[in-house]
Formats: structure tokens, C-alpha cells, sequence
């Protein structure tokens, strides 16, 4: 194989990404959920609960946005939310347990698709892909 430049193995790395990425993809749209949908499972299967400020918050939409998120959960029943006792104005939203079984099944989907890609790899390609993808991420981060 000849040597690549940097702009080449960048657009083949880019390639292999996308191709992953659409395969990640696949349960939320096997299950019918948006990104934001699927986010706001996560974090409520990570918190238990949360404010609306905080799933705002979490997926970087403004309140009235979140609120629509939160409203196909709730027709779903994928989500319930509580007023506070205290003060009726902030709301409480925590996952059904039809939720945390879509939730279950979404990472129960996830992990598979981890484990086809690291199967046909021995421990130490593990290891080192592992490695080589906490220093890219970490480089993102910076």
C-alpha cells in the first residue's frame, strides 16, 4: 500500500466513522427515536430524574425545544412528568418503565454492535484501540 498523507488517512478515517456512525445509529432508528429523544433516556437512566432546566440543559436546546422532546416521550409513555410540590412551575421528568425497557434494549443494541466490531480483534488490538481512541477523543477535548 503507498504511503498516505495526513488529508488522506484523515478522509479514510472520516470514512470509517461515517460508516460506523450510520451502524450506531441503527437502534434509535430501529426504536423510532430522535438523537435528543434518545439523549434525554440516557441521562434520566444515568439520574433517575431531572428538571426540564437540566435536560435543556444536557442537549444544548432551549427550553421551549427540550419541552417538545419531552412531550413525544410523554405521548410515548416513555416518560412521566411530576410537578413540584413545593413549586408548581418546575417539573420532574423520569423514565417509565416502558422507558427503561427501550432504554434497556437501545444499550442491550449498542453493546452488540461494540462487541462485533472488537471480536475479530485479539486482547492487545483491544487494548490499543481502546488506547489510540481515548487519545483522539482526549486531542477533540483540548
Amino acid at each position: 500500500m503507498p504511503k498516505q498523507s495526513l488529508d488522506e488517512m484523515a478522509h479514510e478515517l472520516m470514512g470509517h466513522l461515517e460508516i460506523l456512525t450510520k451502524r450506531f445509529l441503527l437502534p434509535e432508528k430501529t426504536a423510532q427515536l430522535s438523537r435528543s429523544e434518545t439523549a434525554v433516556l440516557r441521562y434520566l437512566a444515568d439520574h433517575g430524574s431531572a428538571t426540564m432546566t437540566d435536560l435543556s440543559s444536557v442537549l444544548g436546546l432551549a427550553l421551549s425545544s427540550t419541552t417538545g422532546v419531552v412531550d413525544v416521550l410523554a405521548e410515548r409513555k416513555l416518560v412521566e412528568r411530576k410537578r413540584g410540590a413545593d413549586d408548581r412551575r418546575q417539573v420532574q421528568v423520569a423514565m417509565t418503565r416502558s422507558g427503561q425497557r427501550m432504554h434497556d434494549a437501545f444499550m442491550e443494541a449498542k453493546t452488540g454492535l461494540g462487541i462485533g466490531m472488537l471480536e475479530p480483534l485479539s486482547a492487545a488490538e483491544r487494548r490499543n484501540l481502546l488506547d489510540y481512541f481515548r487519545k483522539m477523543t482526549e486531542g477533540l477535548l483540548r
